[in-house]
């Protein structure tokens, strides 16, 4: 394995959350769907690149019309990875995998059905993308489309004022962040919904926002994170009828877990 690649940009969240711009060394395209995911690469020792190399797989931020590849990170303290991504500078090389993969994308989803995107953490990234590059076709008033993202702290809720705007720009769309441990943090008390983001499922909040039931005949529902969230809300989908999207059978109920 070699480096085919380099950090084109680094912007930081918070020291513990960082977005990554990558582009391949020859100039050509990560060829993705919108939702779908890639690898990152290190060598064990940057000295010796015929050893051991770390690969992790990461959410793509970034829409495929772009020319670098946007990732959002957590660093992880322990991990064999992380830690060593976070001790990179603009300019360095790294490995990204020549394919991207995920059944977390658009395909197969009709032009009216509307839309739930449920996520904790840095699971927030394939919607991100996906909102980014059907950014159109999602505002044009055919459906609802609704994103909640579930944080420990206000300060780990990226990309808050990229949706906020978006929000904003159309009445279709609506925005729920929404932060657990937020009595843990200084400064100006948060006024936002307070929880767990499957809660404002729990408690009707969506349904009553978009005025009907959450239906398997008019909803796709895709969830994307911590792996309790989504088992629990698995299960909510699954007892009212939603059938799980697979690579061999389609379904409305799409979910990951990080």
């Amino acid at each position: 394995m070699q480096y085919n690649a380099i950090v084109k940009n680094i912007k930081e969240i918070t020291p513990e959350i960082k977005l990554f711009f990558v582009k391949f060394k020859d100039e050509h395209k990560l060829d993705f769907k919108a939702g779908q995911f890639a690898v990152l690469g290190l060598p064990d020792d940057k000295n010796n690149l015929d050893g051991e190399w770390h690969r992790r797989a990461y959410s793509i931020t970034s829409s495929p019309k772009e020319d670098e590849v946007e990732f959002y990170i957590v660093l992880v303290p322990d991990g064999r990875l992380t830690p060593r991504l976070f001790d990179l500078k603009i300019g360095d090389e790294i490995f990204m995998g020549e394919r991207a993969s995920g059944v977390m994308n658009f395909d197969g989803v009709e032009d009216t059905a509307d839309l739930l995107f449920i996520s904790t953490g840095t699971g927030i990234a394939p919607f991100v993308s996906i909102l980014r590059d059907h950014k159109d076709e999602i505002l044009n008033g055919k459906r609802q489309v609704a994103l909640i993202h579930g944080a420990r702290h206000t300060y780990e809720l990226g990309f808050k004022g990229e949706l906020e705007e978006l929000e904003k720009l159309s009445p279709y769309f609506h925005y729920y962040p929404i932060v657990s441990r937020s009595e843990q943090e200084q400064g100006e008390q948060w006024k936002g919904y307070k929880g767990h983001a499957q809660s404002l499922v729990k408690d009707g909040t969506i349904e009553k926002d978009f005025g009907k039931k959450i239906t398997p005949e008019g909803f796709h529902v895709f969830l994307c994170g911590n792996p309790r969230m989504v088992d629990e809300t698995v299960e909510i989908f699954l007892q009212k009828g939603f059938t799980r999207h697979t690579l061999k059978e389609k379904g409305n109920l799409y979910f990951d877990k990080h």
